[in-house]
C-alpha cells in the first residue's frame, strides 16, 4: 500500500471510531425521514419560538454569557441603526461571485433581508418600538421586488429569501401595528420575486441548499404548504448525497435530488387554498432558467462532484475539495431547514444524525491546526462562516453528544469573534482569525443566510448542573 492509500485508510478508520463512539451510547434511526407537510404551521416557527426569545431576554437582563455580549454586537452592528433606510429595487442584479452587486441592487437586498431579522429581534428582546417600526419599514419596502436577474440570480434570491421571512415571521407574530394589507403584499412578492425562481431549481452543494432553505422559510411564513414539502423533499433526497459516511460505501450516492419535486397536480393539491386556480400560483410561473447546474448533476460522475477527492472518509461532504467555506455556507442551510421543520414538530435531524455529527467533528478536525494527512493538503480553507452554533445546540444540548471537536471550535473560534476588532474599520463585517486556525478571515457575525446563531442558540437547550 503506497503513503497516500495508507493515510487514506488511517482516515478512514478514525471516521468510523468517531462515528462509532458518537452512537455507542445512544442508537440513532437511520431510516430515511418521511416527507412531512404539517396540516396547520405554527407561528412565529422558523429558527426560535417566542419562549426560547424570552429566555434568551432574560439572559440578557441578568447579564449573563454569551448572550449579553452577543446582544451588545448585535445592537451596534449596522443592521441594528434605530435611523436604519432600506434601499429596495425593482429587480434585483447581481453578478457572478458578487461583481456588480453593489450597483444591482443585491448588496442592499442582503444588508436589507439582515437588517430587518437584526430590528425584529431587537423589537422582542428590548421592547423598543423603532425597532418594529424599522423591520415594518424595511419589509413594506421591498414589496415593490419584482424579479431576480445576472450571473447569481437564483443564488441571490435563496439567501434573501431565507433570510426576509425570518425577520417577517417575528414581526407579524409580535406587531399588530404591521398591517395585514401591508403583510399581505408582502405575501405576494415573495410569490412572484423569489418562489418562481428557486421551483425546481437545479442547483448543486450550497447552492442547493440555499435553495431549500429559502422554500421551507418561505413556505412557513406564507402558510404554503407546497413551498415547504418542495423545499423538505429535496432535503431529504440530498443531505446524503452530500454528506458522507462510510455505511454509503465505497463512494457516495450520486446526487438525485431534483427528481424528488412533487409534481405540479400534487403542489395544485397541496395549496388549493391559497390558489384556487392553479394557474396563478407561484409553480406556474417558473423562471426561465438563465443557467445552473444541469450539467454537472446529469453528466459529471460522483468522483467528478467531489472535486476528485482521493479518498471518502467519514465527515467528508461534497465541496470539502471545493473548499471548506463553501462546506459550512452549505451545513448552515442545511441545518437551518433542520431547526425550522424542528419547531413545525418534524425532526429531520435524527435520521441522518450520524453523518451531520461525523461531518462536524470532521470539519472542526481540518479547520483547527491539528496535523492533517498530506491528501487534505490541498483542501482550501478560505472564510469561516458564523455557524455550528444551532447544530451543537441541537445534538450536543438537546440529544446529549459529545462533539468535543466541535465545541473546542465554537469555544475557541467562533464565540471569540464576539469581541474581535474588525479585519477592516471600513467593513466591519469580517475579522481575522487567531492563528492556527486554517482560514484567511472569519465573517461574522451574519452573512447571507446566517445571523445571530450565538445569541439565538448557545445552550438553549442546555440542561442546567449539565
Amino acid at each position: 500500500m503506497d503513503d497516500d492509500g495508507l493515510w487514506c485508510s488511517l482516515m478512514k478508520a478514525l471516521g468510523l471510531a468517531m462515528v462509532s463512539l458518537l452512537f455507542a451510547l445512544r442508537p440513532v434511526g437511520a431510516a430515511e425521514p418521511a416527507v412531512q407537510v404539517p396540516a396547520t404551521f405554527k407561528h412565529p416557527g422558523l429558527l426560535n419560538s417566542l419562549e426560547e426569545l424570552e429566555s434568551i431576554k432574560q439572559k440578557i437582563a441578568a447579564g449573563e454569557e454569551p448572550w449579553k455580549t452577543a446582544f451588545e454586537q448585535m445592537k451596534a452592528s449596522k443592521w441594528a441603526h434605530l435611523k436604519y433606510k432600506p434601499h429596495p429595487v425593482e429587480i434585483v442584479s447581481s453578478g457572478f461571485l458578487g461583481a456588480g452587486g453593489a450597483a444591482g441592487g443585491a448588496f442592499a437586498e442582503g444588508d436589507d433581508s439582515i437588517a430587518a431579522y437584526t430590528q425584529a429581534l431587537l423589537w422582542i428582546l428590548t421592547g423598543n418600538e423603532q425597532y418594529a417600526q424599522n423591520a415594518v419599514q424595511i419589509l413594506n419596502a421591498w414589496t415593490i421586488l419584482r424579479g431576480h436577474e445576472g450571473g447569481n440570480w437564483y443564488l441571490q434570491a435563496a439567501w434573501a429569501g431565507s433570510m426576509f421571512p425570518q425577520g417577517a415571521e417575528l414581526l407579524r407574530a409580535t406587531y399588530p401595528k404591521w398591517s395585514p394589507q401591508d403583510i399581505a403584499r408582502f405575501s405576494a412578492m415573495l410569490n412572484k420575486a423569489f418562489l418562481p425562481l428557486l421551483h425546481n431549481q437545479m442547483a448543486y452543494g450550497n447552492r442547493e441548499f440555499a435553495v431549500i432553505n429559502a422554500l421551507v422559510a418561505i413556505g412557513v411564513f406564507n402558510d404554503d404548504r407546497g413551498a415547504f414539502h418542495e423545499g423538505i423533499s429535496h432535503w431529504v433526497s440530498y443531505v446524503p448525497c452530500y454528506f458522507y459516511i462510510s455505511e454509503d460505501g465505497p463512494k457516495p450516492k450520486k446526487a438525485d435530488h431534483w427528481l424528488t419535486s412533487p409534481t405540479h397536480e400534487e403542489l395544485a393539491k397541496m395549496d388549493a387554498d391559497l390558489f384556487p386556480n392553479p394557474a396563478d400560483a407561484w409553480f406556474s410561473a417558473q423562471v426561465k432558467n438563465l443557467g445552473n447546474d444541469r450539467t454537472m448533476l446529469t453528466q459529471w460522475d460522483v468522483d467528478r462532484q467531489w472535486y476528485r477527492p482521493p479518498c471518502y472518509v467519514d465527515g467528508l461532504c461534497a465541496e470539502t475539495f471545493r473548499d471548506l467555506g463553501h462546506s459550512d455556507m452549505a451545513f448552515a442551510a442545511a441545518i437551518n431547514v433542520a431547526e425550522i421543520a424542528w419547531h413545525q414538530g418534524i425532526d429531520l435531524y435524527s435520521a441522518h444524525a450520524k453523518r451531520l455529527t461525523a461531518f462536524m467533528e470532521f470539519y472542526c478536525f481540518l479547520r483547527m491546526g491539528d496535523p492533517i494527512p498530506p491528501e487534505f493538503y490541498r483542501v482550501q480553507a478560505q472564510a469561516i462562516n458564523p455557524t455550528f452554533e444551532i447544530a451543537y445546540n441541537h445534538y450536543h444540548n438537546r440529544r446529549g453528544l459529545a462533539l468535543p471537536k466541535s465545541r473546542r471550535f465554537i469555544e475557541k473560534v467562533i464565540r471569540p469573534c464576539l469581541t474581535k476588532p474588525p479585519g477592516d474599520p471600513g467593513n466591519p463585517t469580517w475579522l481575522y482569525p487567531d492563528p492556527g486556525v486554517r482560514a484567511d478571515k472569519i465573517w461574522w457575525p451574519a452573512f447571507l443566510h446566517i445571523a445571530w446563531e450565538t445569541l439565538t442558540h448557545a445552550e438553549l437547550d442546555a440542561k442546567k448542573g449539565k
